[in-house]
């Protein structure tokens, strides 16, 4: 991939040239073009270049609708030292991802309008990719008062979630699920007990209700929902690239990197979750990136706090360890990173398409290399994949119409780098 200007005025499109356009949602897999002009895609298959154009000569390349992550940390505010949306989403640039759905459980958690309005607020100074908060499901995230999820969702919020705790209360949930069947408000559920999942599909068939599990990672989990999807109810869950590349037995002992919650399983649990995956049973791939500080991670095992970033390297290990070795198709791969995902949260996906937003990921399938946690644009360095040759990697990210990293190198606002 290289880039070079057509014409010496200044820049006004963007021609991606002589790559393989793939989007499954469409049909569409063939060498060809896509041109941008400002914020929308303005031609599909053959464009020629034109006065004032910038060209990405991509040929070898995989050009894909944009990526999107529906669970990730972004930990501002209250824990800046771990992440900030700033370095958050500038991981997520590196990593071909051009939208991310956070999680509320910052310090305090996001439970009221404002604190929502907050983090749109900061996102909309310093964010790189766009950033999709979610709000709590509960006040506090305590599991006891539900928070209003009209105002909500009217303030933005994507979905609910009192990720990293089960809301325990039935009743509680009942309530919750009738709250966001009337605010059209999509509850996407911490999933830590066979028996949790299993309630909550009751209650969802009860009440016509979708719900969505995060980190699905059991086999049993997997056996609950693929049969709650045979009765055709309105649930999905999503898999991390942990849970489906690694298992607790190959894990290093006592490496608090491979911490995470829920844990790595047992090779059986590994094999459902891909199992499930391909035959779309579980229909989203998501990091749930969690940063720590390096200090925090550093400590004894059992003192350490769970969780593993994913940004950097979610396209690489799914590639890798799914894709290259034939668990997975490619159009699976990019369909659990697209309109799985925005299906869940009732979004539409992006597309390579006339007319939309020029959301676009670019994909070297082929290309090696290692990982180095200390070259990651995240701030933390918690990443069970350290020293891993992975091979597939994202060389280009474009949000909006405009080229925020390539080649490794995140750009500022303007293209500067």
């Amino acid at each position: 991939m290289f880039f070079r200007a057509s014409g010496g005025g200044p820049v006004s499109a963007l021609l991606i040239q002589g790559g393989r356009l793939f989007d499954p949602a469409l049909g569409l897999d063939a060498v060809g073009d896509l041109l941008i002009v400002g914020e929308r895609i303005a031609a599909v298959g053959k464009a020629g270049a034109a006065e004032s154009v910038e060209v990405i000569e991509a040929a070898g390349l995989w050009v894909l609708p944009g990526l999107m992550d529906i669970h990730v940390h972004l930990r501002e505010p209250g824990q800046e030292q771990k992440e900030t949306i700033a370095t958050g989403t500038r991981a997520a640039a590196a990593g071909g991802f051009v939208a991310v759905a956070c999680e509320p459980n910052t310090v305090p958690p996001r439970d009221t309008p404002e604190r929502l309005a907050e983090v749109l607020a900061i996102a909309g100074r310093q964010a790189v990719a766009r950033v999709m908060p979610k709000c709590a499901i509960t006040v506090g995230q305590e599991g006891k008062e539900l928070t209003d999820f009209s105002a909500l969702r009217r303030a933005g919020a994507v979905a609910a979630s009192d990720d990293g705790f089960s809301v325990r209360e039935e009743s509680v949930m009942r309530e919750a699920m009738a709250a966001a069947k009337r605010a059209g408000l999509p509850l996407t559920v911490h999933v830590d007990e066979l028996e949790m999942v299993e309630r909550d599909i009751a209650l969802a068939a009860e009440l016509d209700c979708a719900v969505h599990f995060s980190h699905v990672s059991l086999a049993g989990e997997v056996e609950i929902i693929a049969r709650a999807r045979l009765r055709g109810l309105p649930v999905t869950g999503e898999a991390t690239p942990h849970h489906l590349s690694l298992c607790a037995e190959e894990a290093p002992e006592g490496d608090p990197n491979f911490k995470t919650n829920p844990p790595l399983r047992s090779p059986r649990d590994r094999a459902a979750l891909r199992r499930a995956l391909a035959v779309g049973v579980i229909s989203v791939i998501a990091s749930d990136h969690a940063p720590h500080a390096p200090e925090e991670k550093a400590q004894p095992y059992q003192e350490a706090p769970p969780g593993v970033i994913g940004l950097e390297t979610t396209v690489g290990v799914i590639w890798s360890d799914l894709v290259h070795a034939g668990r997975l198709e490619a159009a699976a791969a990019v369909r659990a990173m697209t309109v799985g995902p925005a299906k869940v949260l009732g979004i539409e996906a992006c597309a390579l398409r006339e007319g939309v937003r020029a959301d676009v990921t670019l994909l070297d399938p082929d290309h090696e290399w290692v990982v180095e946690p200390t070259r990651f644009e995240s701030k933390a360095r918690n990443c069970p994949f350290a020293r891993r040759r992975l091979r597939g990697k994202v060389v280009a990210t474009i949000v909006e119409g405009r080229v925020v990293m390539r080649e490794g190198s995140l750009l500022a606002a303007g293209g500067a780098e």
